[in-house]
């Protein structure tokens, strides 16, 4: 198992993959509600996320085999341009599809950005894996892959992302990442963390 950048023609796996991983969370389930029809909100979700990030070049890694993919990760790094046009368009067809989306995005977004560090960093908006490799230690590769990208971007103070289970909770902070805030989502809750990079004054 390898951890790569992902290509435009990896996008069909990959999001296969990120569907099938996030079929029971809580965040998606939150946004894009639970439901007839919810598989596919899920697919086209991180269909667009992925082909968004990939046009702007932004982070989007794969865990790949000799013959799948096995995992996604994906987010911003310091600069977030503006998402093209037709991306944009589309997104608004999605916000339109699902009743209440834009409610309930501003709800996660309200915690969110109570605890986004002010500093330029790296987002991690999405990390998962297959169901069936899960144990195998390739959501760790993936994020450690992730959080190297970040390291050594000299304007990235750290990654940041979002988790709504407490079990990533405790993963994420073996990996050095911490609790920044939180919030209720639903009828969860939605932990705000980051992981901060020590960086040498050379000075």
């Amino acid at each position: 198992m390898k951890v790569t950048a992902a290509a435009s023609s990896d996008l069909e796996q990959a999001v296969g993959c990120l569907a099938n991983a996030f079929a029971q969370d809580p965040i998606t389930g939150f946004l894009l509600q639970t439901g007839p029809g919810y598989q596919g909100r899920v697919s086209w979700f991180f269909s667009l996320l992925l082909r968004a990030r990939l046009a702007l070049n932004m982070p989007v890694l794969v865990a790949r085999d000799t013959v799948s993919i096995l995992g996604a990760a994906m987010g911003n790094s310091t600069d977030s341009p503006p998402w093209p046009a037709a991306l944009e368009e589309e997104w608004s067809n999605l916000e339109t599809v699902v009743p209440g989306f834009n409610d309930r995005a501003a709800i996660y977004d309200e915690i969110a950005q109570k605890s986004k560090p002010p500093q330029p960093h790296y987002y991690l908006g999405v990390i998962g894996t297959s169901p069936a490799t899960q144990g195998r230690g390739i959501g760790k590769r993936l994020l450690e892959s992730f959080c190297g990208l970040s390291a050594s971007d000299q304007l990235s103070s750290g990654v940041y992302l979002e988790t709504a289970n407490p079990l990533n909770v405790r993963f994420y902070e073996r990996t050095g990442f911490e609790v920044t805030g939180q919030g209720s989502l639903g009828g969860g809750n939605l932990w705000c963390m980051f992981l901060r990079h020590e960086r040498r004054d050379d000075a």
